[in-house]
């Protein structure tokens, strides 16, 4: 449609303008959605060992994203399960979807994603192997999902999340 052809078209033209173009490229080729505040995905980036300051001062990291992201992506996943599996009872549709939103695949998910390369962590956080930790990746994932639902909503991550097999359901 024309809204989309000027949406996509008015996205390009910042991109021109915007200080962070390889992130806010990476965010497009991996969600599919033009970033509307790249901020959002820079500070879903930023681990706890690493906080940034904010222009009001005030000091933040990817907690409160990654709080929202899991909300977002048990939403997704739920509905997912529901819509794929029509006869399966609570009991299993609960356990499946504990599965696919386990640490171990949230992490596997990221590192298919190669997101930990912008991930910001304290040096001893690096050393460490911050970047290559299954919770670290994790709760890196689940921010990112938070920031792509802030900045447009539930419906970049449901396709997103379909489009991509980021859950392998749907």
């Amino acid at each position: 449609s024309f809204d989309m052809v000027f949406s996509r078209l008015i996205s390009l033209i910042k991109l021109l303008f915007i200080k962070d173009k390889e992130l806010y490229v990476y965010v497009h080729s991996i969600s599919g959605y033009y970033p509307g505040d790249i901020e959002l995905y820079k500070l879903a980036l930023v681990h706890r060992s690493k906080p940034v300051q904010l222009p009001d001062g005030r000091w933040a990291n990817n907690e409160r994203l990654e709080f929202l992201g899991d909300a977002v992506l048990e939403l997704y996943v739920s509905e997912a399960l529901y819509r794929k599996f029509p006869d399966e009872p609570e009991g299993k549709l609960t356990r499946m979807r504990a599965d696919l939103v386990c640490e171990a695949s949230l992490s596997e998910a990221l590192r298919r994603l190669d997101l930990q390369k912008f991930t910001r962590l304290s040096v001893g956080e690096t050393r460490s192997g911050g970047q290559d930790k299954p919770s670290i990746q994790c709760d890196i994932l689940e921010s990112i999902i938070g920031a792509i639902y802030l900045d447009g909503g539930f419906a970049p991550v449901h396709t997103h999340d379909r489009s991509r097999r980021f859950g392998h359901v749907g």
